[in-house]
């Protein structure tokens, strides 16, 4: 405390009267609804104004008594405000406060002297705005009739549970025709997958390979067809070189050049071999023209021819 200037005092003293009048004020508050309470339990609308006015400043806080037991309780909450100073029921409390400020001041009183249920408000606070108007504003509570007020909320309430009813059953409808619609655009798509996929192994179709493809195989074929012919050609030269009747000096020669060209040629061949291994030797197990060719749809002798 020797810290504090004078002033801080002056204003410390201020707060502390100012807090203790604020708590005054608030026990003569809660004084009246005790006595409202005791009378009219918690019903008419300057008593609950009255703790509307507590709850919202939540004034109750730091307020203390003695419960049942004589045991000392601080109040820090409404619901201990509402058990242990106004001993009502918070919910039940809560409710009175919501239907007085979702229907006003004169309706509520008029519910009040009619002895509308908690039901029938509850029901009321469950309709459209419009709806709760045609209710408060109707001639039946003006004139008090609480059967009236009754039914007419009862109609209310039928009329909006079929339309609401009506409302989730087109909701229903369109969110079944929305499920559809994906199934139907899910199942499109996973036909032209299929379909895709389809064309993807029919690639070697005729029609498709009718053209560049065709012609590749036919000079593949032309090419290895001469290829073996040269080979048949050079076993007949072999043969007849064995066969003809030259002279020695002369039969040397041809062996000579035989052997040495066909050597070449071989070692050509076996270079190239050699390329195309290099290029393609992961295709061992490859299917021949044959076989492709079969496939495309296509007889081999309109190819090899």
């Amino acid at each position: 405390m020797s810290d504090l200037s004078v002033t801080d005092l002056i204003d410390l003293k201020v707060q502390q009267q100012e807090e203790l009048a604020s708590k005054q004020n608030t026990l003569l508050q809660l004084g009246q609804i005790q006595a409202f309470n005791f009378m009219g339990k918690l019903v008419t609308v300057t008593e609950l104004k009255l703790a509307q006015q507590i709850k919202e400043t939540k004034s109750y806080k730091g307020l203390t008594l003695q419960d049942d037991n004589g045991k000392v309780v601080t109040v820090t909450t409404w619901e201990q405000c509402c058990k242990h100073i106004l001993q009502t029921d918070c919910q039940n409390l809560d409710n009175r406060l919501r239907n007085l400020q979702q229907f006003g001041e004169e309706f509520f009183e008029a519910a009040q002297k009619m002895k509308l249920g908690y039901r029938d408000l509850r029901a009321l606070r469950q309709l459209p705005e419009d709806e709760q108007a045609l209710v408060i504003e109707s001639e039946a509570v003006e004139t008090g009739d609480k059967d009236a007020v009754k039914e007419l909320i009862d109609e209310l309430k039928a009329k909006h549970k079929k339309e609401k009813d009506k409302l989730a059953t087109e909701l229903d409808a369109t969110e079944r025709m929305l499920k559809a619609s994906r199934n139907t655009a899910s199942e499109k798509e996973d036909k032209i997958v299929q379909l895709t996929a389809d064309l993807e192994s029919k690639k070697f179709s005729a029609d498709k390979w009718k053209g560049e493809a065709k012609s590749f195989f036919e000079a593949l074929a032309k090419t290895q067809n001469q290829i073996r012919e040269g080979f048949n050609q050079l076993l007949v030269l072999s043969e007849q070189l064995e066969t003809v009747q030259i002279d020695d000096k002369t039969y040397d020669a041809a062996k000579s050049a035989f052997y040495a060209d066909s050597k070449i040629l071989l070692t050509q061949l076996a270079g190239v071999w050699n390329e195309i291994h290099r290029t393609y030797g992961d295709l061992d197990d490859a299917r021949p023209s044959g076989e492709w060719l079969a496939e495309m749809g296509f007889e081999g002798t309109e190819v090899i021819e």
